[in-house]
């Protein structure tokens, strides 16, 4: 397993360059990120959506002109589900959210897993680097499944176990976030989780090592903390839970963080409206080695 993101971007520009599609990359940022991930020899961008805004974009970047392949398209769902087809086509590698709402892309998704492996759903893993811990974890899902049920967290933990694996954690360390309701007794998330807790224990969900503990407090006292113990994965109840964990890690953990979506083998870099260019390179580089870990045929 990486232990790090700069580990990831060094397999990046073995691997590279890859084809990446890019929705709606009028915007500086993600221009930039574009050009770059050229010269670096990680992507060759092929831009989808707006020609004359792009060009007008690109003409503030270094992304020479004649290296550019522009595909119009203004309507944002057709977009995104022209950028999906283009990945399942084996056109593309993998798909780039630019500026546009994710509600498009995510629907995208949901659609073409349905129709390539129905017995899944697509979920989103924020990947997290944090000073003190020497490796890369993931929280999920806190993009695509607001409320997800035992069946819909069995598939999202299947998806999340075999993302890691493809990046060479073999055994994947997963803690199935859950607290007990004020008065003591088990909620409905905590029986969630020791259900897949038990399944997961017995192989469900590929070679992976369930942790028993529903929070972090169950394994550490606050003058103990063993960074080896560390899950590898954690799985949130809900959307809510998973938001505010991600955005605790990143505003006051202070740690490094990229997202991906993924479903039925398909890879779409989701990164925050906020992220920046450095942001951006980073989870093109995350992008790219999974695209080629996770090849379709």
């Amino acid at each position: 397993m990486y232990q790090d993101f700069d580990e990831i971007a060094v397999r990046a520009r073995e691997l590279g360059p890859k084809r990446a599609v890019i929705l709606f990359p009028n915007d500086a940022d993600v221009m930039q990120a574009a050009a770059e991930g050229m010269k670096e020899g990680l992507i060759t961008p092929v831009l989808v959506g707006e020609e004359a805004s792009i060009k007008a974009i690109a003409s503030e970047t270094d992304l020479p002109s004649g290296a550019m392949e522009i595909i119009h398209q203004e309507d944002p769902q057709e977009a995104a589900n022209l950028c999906l087809d283009m990945v399942i086509r084996g056109e593309a590698g993998f798909v780039v959210k630019g500026n546009i709402l994710t509600t498009y892309l995510y629907r995208a998704l949901i659609n073409a897993t349905k129709i390539l492996a129905p017995d899944q759903i697509p979920c989103t893993l924020c990947f997290h680097q944090v000073q003190g811990i020497n490796k890369i974890f993931v929280v999920t899902d806190p993009g695509i499944n607001i409320r997800p049920d035992l069946t819909a967290k069995k598939k999202i933990l299947a998806n999340a176990v075999q993302m890691l694996r493809s990046l060479g954690c073999d055994n994947p360390t997963v803690m199935a976030l859950a607290a007990k309701l004020l008065d003591g007794s088990a909620s409905v998330f905590a029986r969630d989780a020791q259900e897949l807790s038990r399944l997961g224990d017995k192989g469900k969900f590929g070679p992976c090592t369930m942790e028993a503990a529903t929070t972090l407090f169950d394994i550490f006292d606050t003058n103990n903390f063993q960074a080896d113990l560390f899950p590898d994965i954690f799985l949130v109840p809900n959307i809510e839970t998973g938001n505010i964990l991600v955005k605790t890690i990143d505003h006051l953990i202070g740690g490094i963080r990229q997202c991906v979506t993924v479903g039925a083998g398909l890879i779409i870099l989701t990164p925050s409206r906020s992220d920046g260019y450095e942001v951006r390179m980073g989870n093109l580089a995350l992008g790219l080695v999974l695209a080629e870990s996770c090849k379709r045929d």
